[in-house]
């Protein structure tokens, strides 16, 4: 018995061996006919791409990713062409090689292989974005297939480690700013931005202000601050630059109707000393797409009106060690999901503690909030922490808030826990919609907030939060 299962297994053994033999003496059959390949897509877009900066590698867009797909039950060998040859500006990678072109790519039976595509563009002398077209063809024994290739070339201003010595403007509002690297505003200058002008900022770039920043946008046209990936739609990308960051001794500094988003900290102001006027007055501005803070105080001087602070990973604002803060018709809204964030998203302390939570430093505490809306996903969004021994004087009157903090903390007259009625939230969009409990709840604080962020007339009895709705 033992004898006749060792026959079998070695007679096993060789039928295994010539069949190897045999498949390796075997060419490997291709699809000899044509045929066309199928795309994921007929149209690559870009939207819209920085020009090159002179003598330099920068920008590189964005990779756009589509698929293209060998129906047969053969495998195929295909070539790809960028019809621009080498002269075109979009580059392509296909199962890891990359070029113009690209000869014998095998793709399996009924298999997929991705397309990898950049756009590297040159200037084009043009003050609006210039439409740039290219195909790539796949080729299969004489028969195309053809994939699109657009994208909006634009040419900017760019600014390579700007160092701002003396009072400086930008006012060209058909050309982008591009700054790369870091912006420093010097001690005793000021940087003008005038209406319109939209600014872009490399990865990582911090624009550090020592001196004074004047944005004066309008209604009509608001300047736009946000990182170097114009393709990318705002709400998917924080953290895509550092943030405008207001160093000690700055003073005198002005922000109207801007939109400053996909930071990590959209705003920082260092005061450590409380200075008896604002080290920034912010009116009609959007600061939103942050990756940790919208709006950061560390002993700041800080004065805000029909401002917007919204979808940030930990805190739409934060008042840190004390500072003065004032906020009239204001909306703080957190429904972003950056982060798996534990606590409420308007915080404010006059403490400093060290990691095991010990006091190390105090500071005094002035926080005024009217008229706003302080909302988000979890059941309490304001966060605090306090010490006797510095002055802790907070008025939260007459807002919307969703908190289960006691009335003696808030203050009174405040509209607790009733959903805002956002137009959009889950989609960055804090306009009220029907049958909101904010609508004309508000009253007068300081003086008279006749607009809403958007430059509309606000009603005699006006709504909270930075948008007013019309009836």
């Amino acid at each position: 018995m033992n004898k006749l299962k060792s026959r079998t297994f070695i007679q096993s053994l060789f039928l295994l061996i010539l069949l190897s033999a045999i498949s390796s003496c075997v060419k490997e059959r291709f699809y000899a006919k044509p045929t066309e390949l199928s795309f994921g897509t007929d149209t690559i877009w870009f939207d819209t791409v920085f020009t090159r900066d002179p003598n330099s590698q920068y920008p590189i867009s964005v990779t756009r990713i589509t698929t293209i797909k060998n129906k047969e039950n053969l495998p195929v060998k295909a070539n790809f062409d960028l019809r621009g040859g080498s002269n075109s500006p979009f580059r392509i990678n296909v199962n890891g090689f990359s070029g113009t072109q690209l000869s014998d790519i095998e793709i399996l039976p009924g298999d997929s292989l991705f397309v990898f595509i950049q756009c590297k563009l040159t200037a084009n002398n043009q003050t609006q974005p210039m439409l740039v077209l290219d195909s790539l063809i796949a080729t299969v024994n004489g028969a195309s297939s053809k994939l699109l290739l657009a994208a909006y070339g634009w040419d900017a201003h760019y600014m390579r480690r700007p160092i701002i010595a003396s009072n400086t403007t930008w006012d060209d509002n058909t050309k982008p700013y591009v700054i790369i690297d870091t912006l420093y505003v010097a001690n005793g200058t000021t940087l003008t931005i005038k209406p319109g002008v939209q600014i872009f900022a490399s990865a990582y770039t911090p624009m550090y202000i020592a001196g004074s920043l004047s944005i004066e946008g309008t209604a009509d046209q608001r300047v736009k601050i946000r990182g170097d990936k114009p393709t990318f739609i705002p709400s998917i990308l924080p953290n895509q630059w550092t943030g405008i960051h207001f160093l000690k001794g700055s003073k005198n500094n002005k922000i109207s109707f801007a939109d400053i988003t996909n930071a990590s900290v959209g705003v920082r102001v260092d005061s450590f000393d409380i200075p008896n006027s604002p080290v920034i007055v912010l009116e009609s501005t959007r600061i939103q797409f942050c990756g940790q803070i919208c709006l950061l105080g560390i002993t700041g001087a800080i004065e805000a009106t029909n401002c917007l602070f919204a979808d940030a990973g930990s805190y739409t604002f934060l008042g840190f060690l004390g500072g003065n803060y004032s906020f009239n018709h204001c909306t703080f809204a957190e429904y972003s999901g950056f982060s798996g964030r534990q606590n409420g998203s308007f915080g404010f302390t006059n403490t400093q503690r060290d990691g095991l939570g010990n006091l190390i430093g105090f500071e005094d505490l002035n926080l005024s909030v009217y008229n706003s809306i302080i909302y988000g996903y979890n059941k309490e969004e304001i966060q605090f922490d306090q010490t006797t021994k510095a002055d802790f004087t907070i008025n939260i009157n007459n807002n919307l808030v969703r908190s289960q903090n006691p009335q003696a903390v808030l203050g009174s007259g405040n509209f607790l826990n009733q959903a805002p009625k956002f137009k959009q939230a889950n989609q960055g969009e804090y306009a009220l919609d029907t049958l909101s409990p904010a609508y004309s709840k508000g009253i007068l604080f300081k003086n008279p907030v006749i607009t809403d962020i958007l430059g509309a007339s606000r009603k005699s009895t006006p709504d909270l939060g930075c948008f007013e709705r019309k009836p």
